[in-house]
């Protein structure tokens, strides 16, 4: 009997020491293989300035061109005045806080998205513009020449980087051509290549507010066009998308996002532009509520 409680007491021993040893090397490795609490989270990648840069200054040609039916308008106003027409009936705009969402088609958007005009004054000559725009299209070709290698080395599908590359090309051309709406849609259409160049690199809560922001752009300018059916496209996107958006969005934000894209639907099927662009606005304005929260 004191011969059994001797080899009973040795085994628990052993048991006992075999547990300490077994949770000794479970903490030493972290839980489930869990980094100890000395180690540092895996950072996201920080996106490159030049994604930042090169969306600015691609919304900066849109807000530019948007100004040439302006000042061609201006132009032809300052000639009849000049030939004693009743300058009441034909004052120019010359400040840039005169203008509404009657004058320009992407104004009200550009606005919620936080551009603001650099230029407190309206040029009087569409050649400035056509400057600016050709100024701001040699530093896109620089800033994408920096970014290239960067997306590259991130394994971003190819045909994604040539489709950026193209749209590239096809904005400098329409610009050469000083042909103002073309450039419009054209740097619009840059944007969206843009926004999939970034899905390695961007906040996967923010990404969809770049993507929004190409497709409200994109319902405006079809609109302006008179091609309703593509602006429901792209209001559609948008709508079958927005629940990504849930959990970036307090309950009564995300309903007010809701309740605009409803709006923006109604007065999509009236096909009336004034009332397009100040309720794409208001849902702009809903979507970039993410980056602000």
């Amino acid at each position: 009997m004191g011969i059994l409680t001797a080899v009973i007491t040795m085994n628990l021993k052993t048991k006992h020491l075999v547990f300490c040893v077994v949770l000794l090397v479970f903490l030493g490795m972290g839980c489930g293989g869990e980094k100890k609490s000395g180690q540092k989270p895996e950072t996201q990648k920080t996106p490159p300035e030049a994604f930042a840069d090169i969306e600015k200054e691609t919304l900066n040609i849109m807000q530019q061109a948007d100004l040439i039916p302006i000042i061609e308008e201006n132009m032809k106003k300052e000639e009849k005045a000049a030939s004693g027409a009743n300058q009441q009936e034909n004052k120019a705009k010359t400040q840039i806080s005169d203008l509404t969402y009657e004058d320009t088609l992407l104004g009200e958007l550009l606005k919620t998205e936080g551009l603001e005009m650099e230029n407190k004054e309206i040029p009087q000559d569409t050649a400035v513009i056509w400057d600016n725009i050709a100024n701001t299209i040699t530093n896109l070709h620089t800033k994408w020449n920096e970014l290239q290698p960067q997306v590259m080395k991130e394994s971003v599908p190819p045909e994604k980087i040539d489709a950026f590359e193209r749209q590239l090309d096809t904005l400098t051309v329409f610009s050469n051509e000083q042909n103002y709406f073309n450039t419009m849609v054209a740097a619009n259409v840059l944007t969206g290549n843009l926004a999939e160049l970034m899905t390695p690199f961007a906040d996967q809560k923010a990404l969809p507010v770049h993507e929004f922001g190409y497709h409200l752009r994109n319902t405006v300018l079809c609109a302006a066009a008179d091609d309703y059916e593509k602006a429901e496209e792209s209001l559609a996107y948008i709508t079958r998308r927005a629940p990504v958006l849930e959990k970036s969005l307090s309950k009564e934000k995300f309903r007010a996002l809701e309740f605009s894209l409803e709006d923006l639907q109604r007065v999509l099927q009236k096909q009336n532009l004034e009332l397009t662009i100040l309720n794409a606005a208001v849902v702009m304005e809903n979507v970039a509520g993410v980056e602000k929260e």
